[in-house]
C-alpha cells in the first residue's frame, strides 16, 4: 500500500539548506528603539529548506515568521528550524525569514510602527517568492504563512490590513519617516503581496474592522485561553502595558471571521499560556511536547486540504466525478502528462503509480 502523501506525511530523508538568502533590503532601527528617524538600511534574509534529490518543480511554499516581541529572534530560532526541516521532508519548500524588529515598550506609536515593518517585510518576502518561482521551482499561486506570537501578528495584519487602513503612526512626522504603503519597502517585484494560507499562533490583530467581506484567505489559528502575553480574547500585550496598543486575539478574530462566513478554524487549548509548545521566544524550553505534534499534524492537514480541495476521482476538478473524469485520465495514461497535483487525483488505488488499474477504480466510483 503507497501510504505515504506528499504534505502531509514526511517522505524525504534529507533536507537541503540554503542560507542567507536577501530577499528585501530596508530601513532598519539600530539597537536602541528610542528613535524612529535613526535608521539604517539593512539586508533582509531568508534561509531556504528543500527536500533533497526533488523532482517536483511546481511546490508550495511555507514562510516561517519568528516569535520575539519585535525585540528579540531571529530565524534560527529552534521552533522554526524544526517546522522548517519537517516541512521540507514533507515537500515544500519552506522559508525561514528574518524581518525587521524595533519596539520601545512604552510607546503606542512604536509597536504599530514595529508591527507594520514586519507587515511590510513578509510582504516583500512573498514578492520576491512569486519573482523567483521558476529558479526555486515553485508555485507562486500556494505561498503560505505560519508565524509565531509576534510572527503571527505580522501574518495576521498581512492578511486583513490594506493600504487604506494604516495606522496614523506608520505616516510618521515631527521627523520621523513615512513607512509608506505595505508594498512600497524592501524590493520593486509587483506582485500581489498576500498569502493564499495563514496558520496563526498565539497571535492577535489591532482593529477587528480590517477583517471584512473580501479576505477570505484561509486561516486555522492555535490559542491558550490563560495566555497571558497575548490575549486569547482581547486586552492589552503582556496584559498590564497600557502602553501598548489594545488587541483582540483568536478568539475574537475567530467570531469576525465566522460572521462574515470566511473559512478558519481555531483550535484554543484550555488553561494553556503563551507558546505552550514548548518554547519561549521560540526556544525550547524542555524540547517539543505533545501539542507541538498535534499543532503540526493540524496545520498540515489544514494545508493539504486548501492544495487538494477536490475529492480523489475529481480529475479534472470540477466539483464532480463522471465519465469526463475517465476521458481525463485515459488521455493521461496515454500522454503519460500527469502533474503532481493530478497525481494526486488519479492514483485511486494508492500504489504509486498511474496505469489502467486506476481506471478500474474510477469505473467503480462512477457506477457505484
Amino acid at each position: 500500500m503507497y501510504s505515504q502523501i506528499r504534505y502531509k506525511n514526511e517522505i524525504f530523508d534529507q533536507v537541503i539548506k540554503t542560507e542567507n538568502v536577501v530577499y528585501a533590503n530596508a530601513p532598519d532601527l539600530p539597537f536602541i528603539f528610542l528613535f524612529e528617524w535613526n535608521t539604517v538600511n539593512i539586508d533582509l534574509e531568508m534561509h531556504i529548506y528543500e527536500p533533497a534529490e526533488d523532482t517536483v518543480t511546481n511546490r508550495p511554499v511555507i514562510i516561517f515568521i519568528h516569535p520575539g516581541a519585535f525585540f528579540t529572534g531571529n530565524n534560527e530560532v529552534d521552533d522554526m528550524v524544526s517546522l522548517a526541516n519537517s516541512s521540507a521532508k514533507r515537500g515544500y519548500l519552506s522559508v525561514s525569514i528574518t524581518y525587521r524588529l524595533g519596539l520601545n515598550v512604552l510607546s503606542n506609536y512604536s509597536s504599530e510602527r514595529a508591527v507594520y515593518r514586519g507587515v511590510q517585510d513578509l510582504s516583500a518576502a512573498i514578492r520576491y517568492l512569486r519573482e523567483n518561482h521558476l529558479q526555486y521551482g515553485i508555485d507562486k499561486e500556494k505561498i503560505y504563512v505560519w508565524g509565531s506570537s509576534a510572527g503571527s501578528f505580522v501574518g495576521l495584519h498581512l492578511n486583513y490590513m490594506e493600504d487604506d487602513e494604516r495606522p496614523e503612526s506608520t505616516f510618521g512626522g515631527f521627523g520621523d519617516p513615512d513607512l509608506r504603503c505595505i508594498n512600497c519597502e524592501g524590493n520593486d517585484f509587483d506582485h500581489n503581496g498576500k498569502p493564499n494560507g495563514l496558520i496563526s499562533c498565539w497571535g492577535a490583530i489591532g482593529d477587528l474592522n480590517w477583517i471584512d467581506q473580501e479576505n477570505n484567505i484561509p486561516i486555522i489559528m492555535f490559542h491558550g485561553t490563560f495566555d497571558g502575553v497575548v490575549p486569547f480574547e482581547s486586552g492589552y500585550p503582556f496584559t498590564i502595558d497600557v502602553f501598548l496598543p489594545f488587541v483582540y486575539g483568536s478568539s475574537i478574530i475567530h467570531d469576525q471571521l465566522n460572521s462574515l462566513n470566511i473559512e478558519n478554524f481555531l483550535y484554543p487549548e484550555d488553561g494553556e499560556d503563551h507558546e505552550y509548545w514548548g518554547t519561549s521566544n521560540g526556544t525550547w524550553t524542555d524540547g517539543p511536547n505533545e501539542y507541538f505534534d498535534s499543532i503540526k499534524e493540524s496545520s498540515y492537514a489544514f494545508l493539504f486540504d486548501i492544495i487538494y480541495p477536490y475529492q480523489i476521482g475529481d480529475i479534472n476538478n470540477n466539483g464532480e466525478i463522471s465519465n469526463l473524469d475517465y476521458l481525463a485520465l485515459i488521455t493521461m495514461i496515454l500522454n503519460n502528462d500527469i502533474s503532481n497535483d493530478s497525481f494526486y487525483y488519479s492514483n485511486l488505488n494508492y500504489d504509486g503509480h498511474i496505469n489502467i488499474f486506476d481506471l478500474f477504480e474510477l469505473i467503480k466510483i462512477i457506477y457505484r
